[in-house]
């Protein structure tokens, strides 16, 4: 067909040293999701909710990841900010 797709490169993120603890926690558990759906005449979607804090705990240990209050705190803003993400339209 004459179609040629290419790989695009990705975009590079640069994170400060003081948020890597927060980071990696949270790529450890990004997936742990509690959801509802949502439905209208219009549409039918998922909302995201927050983390399961018990399926994310496991991810954790299961990942070796040690988690203080601090880190904690920061994984619960990011959470915050996906949440508004996610569920934007």
């Amino acid at each position: 067909m004459g179609l040629t797709l290419e790989a695009a490169e990705p975009a590079a993120v640069e994170i400060w040293a003081e948020h890597l603890p927060a980071w990696e926690a949270w790529c450890a558990i990004s997936g742990q999701w509690r959801t509802a759906p949502l439905s209208t005449m219009e549409q039918a979607k998922v909302i995201f909710l927050g983390l399961d804090y018990a399926a994310a705990r496991h991810g954790l240990d299961l990942a070796e990841v040690r988690v203080s209050p601090e880190i904690w705190d920061d994984v619960r803003s990011i959470e915050a900010g996906a949440i508004e993400e996610l569920n934007r339209g």
